[in-house]
Parts: structure tokens; C-alpha cells; sequence
């Protein structure tokens, strides 16, 4: 008798991954499915409430633990607890506090968008990371970013957006010919021109997705200075957004910290020395030392 109604832990009938974070359609019958989703430490995500999701949606935690960030105690989700999507009565953020495991049960196919939604954004911006080369770049800076987010106190929804903005800050860059980003020396004006347009390509090429237009803004501003110097728009102060600047001062360091065709990388000291010194021209300077708290206190752990 064949027992092919049992399956070994490590199968599946699809799975797609980013990083650490991956998803497994484990069984499928007509338009239910049942999902074996990992969750990456440190990433935020977020439930519409039940009148936005016609379908029925249950989460069930297997190992590790989330943080609730919609009440004042934030309350723990850990293993053997459970979310019922038909009980949330308005967009929930949720965090996980360490890698996790969930048992995802919907009544409507999710996996193929889970999959599709932002798949071709992902393999553009690796392209980039390669033409430059400067594999993990997006990784990086997508961790780093959260990092200083959270100890900037940003909301749920707003580390949801700088995550994607991080991984996606130079998206753009894959309408700018490689001969460019590759050039071992200087730029021609011509050149540096056609360059500085990846932010306003980077933008449109997101906000396509109506629930990446947030995450579109913040990359069209990533390249914008404090003392307005910078550009798409010349925006200058408050009139950037944090995440933006957030992301101007960890793109910059991982730069310089990141051995290039035209020059070895700089010390952590030297790039340090480098944001002090362009702390209230360039960068935000409360973000700047936010970025090396950060820094002090991953050398004093490791």
C-alpha cells in the first residue's frame, strides 16, 4: 500500500525564500492552503482587518515569538498561540522578536502571491548589488536600517516600509547601463547626470504596487541632504522623510566600508570619522548617532 499521504518534514510542494524568511506551500485542496512560513528576526508585517480580507486566515506559532505592536504592552506571541484573522478589526502590526515559524491556513490562494508580489524586484535588485559589485549590499542594509529604526522608535508600519525601502533603495539602478557602475574612475557630467536619475526610476518602478507607494517615496528620497543639496528635489530638513535619512546613513557607511574596483574599503574608524564630519550637512545628525550606538553596541556584543 503506498503511504504517500505522508510527507517528511523537509517536503513540500513549492517554496520560495528570501534570506532567512521562507515559505512553504505544504498542501493545497481547490483554493485552501496550508503554509509553513518563517519569519526573519527583526521583521515586522502587518494583518488587515476582516473587512478587507474576504476569506478565512489562521496563524498558528510553532517555534519562536512575536510582539504584538498594536497596544501599549505589546504583548508576546509564542509557541501554541494562535491568530484568527476574522477577529482583527483594523490593520495589526506585529513584529518577530526572534526567527519564527508560523502554520499559515487560508481559504483563498496565497502562496502564488506570497511568491509573485515583489519576486522581480528582488532578482533586479541583486542584479544591481552584482553590477556594482557589492553582493549582500541590499541584505545589509535592510538589517542595519531596522536597527536604527528601532532604536529611533519608529512604529510598526513605518519599519515595514524602511525595510523594503532598504532593500530596494537603488532599484533604479538597474535602467543605468553598467558601463557606468562599473567605471573605475570619475564620472563625466553626462554620466553623473544619467545616474542620479535611479532614485525617480527606483520610485516609479515601485509605487506601480499600490502597497509599495509608501516604500516608493522614501526611495525617491534617499539621495536628498539635510542641507538641501541633495537630490531628486533639493528637499532639505523635515521635509525628508526619517526612513530616507535613515537609509542616506547606512547606505553610505556599507559604501565605504566595501572594497570597490577604484578603491579599498575604509576602516569602521575612518567611515565612522566620515558621518561625524557630514553629520547636519548630509546627514541627520540624531540618525547619525542612532547608527553609532548601534555599531558601539554590536562590537561590544560580539
Amino acid at each position: 500500500m503506498s503511504q504517500r499521504f505522508i510527507f517528511k518534514k523537509d517536503e513540500c510542494l513549492e517554496q520560495t525564500s528570501k534570506g532567512k524568511a521562507e515559505t512553504r506551500l505544504l498542501a493545497r485542496s481547490g483554493r485552501v492552503e496550508v503554509i509553513r512560513q518563517t519569519i526573519a528576526k527583526g521583521s515586522t508585517f502587518y494583518l488587515d482587518s476582516a473587512l478587507e480580507w474576504k476569506g478565512f486566515e489562521f496563524l498558528y506559532v510553532l517555534e519562536g515569538r512575536l510582539k504584538y505592536l498594536g497596544a501599549e504592552l505589546q504583548p508576546l506571541i509564542e509557541p501554541g498561540d494562535y491568530i484568527a484573522r476574522d477577529l482583527v478589526e483594523e490593520r495589526s502590526w506585529f513584529t518577530a522578536e526572534c526567527d519564527t515559524v508560523l502554520l499559515y491556513i487560508s481559504s483563498e490562494s496565497a502562496f502564488n502571491v506570497m511568491r509573485d508580489e515583489i519576486g522581480e524586484f528582488h532578482r533586479l535588485a541583486h542584479k544591481v548589488e552584482l553590477d556594482e559589485y557589492l553582493d549582500g549590499h541590499c541584505r545589509r542594509l535592510e538589517q542595519m536600517a531596522k536597527s536604527v529604526g528601532h532604536r529611533l522608535g519608529l512604529s510598526g508600519e513605518q519599519l515595514y516600509n524602511l525595510s523594503y525601502a532598504a532593500f530596494f533603495h537603488d532599484l533604479g539602478k538597474a535602467k543605468v547601463p553598467v558601463a557606468i557602475l562599473q567605471k573605475p574612475g570619475e564620472l563625466t557630467a553626462k554620466e553623473w547626470e544619467l545616474l542620479r536619475q535611479h532614485t525617480v526610476w527606483g520610485r516609479e518602478m515601485l509605487e506601480v504596487k499600490d502597497f509599495l507607494k509608501p516604500v516608493a517615496r522614501i526611495v525617491g528620497q534617499t539621495h536628498e541632504r539635510v542641507d538641501g543639496r541633495g537630490y531628486p528635489d533639493g528637499l532639505k530638513s523635515d521635509e525628508i522623510m526619517l526612513e530616507a535619512k535613515i537609509i542616506a546613513v547606512v547606505d553610505t557607511y556599507d559604501a565605504m566600508t566595501t572594497d570597490r574596483p577604484y578603491r579599498k574599503a575604509l576602516t569602521q574608524q575612518e567611515a565612522t570619522r566620515e558621518l561625524r564630519k557630514n553629520a547636519g550637512t548630509q546627514f541627520d545628525p540624531k540618525v547619525v548617532e542612532a547608527f553609532l550606538q548601534m555599531l558601539e553596541a554590536a562590537s561590544a556584543n560580539s
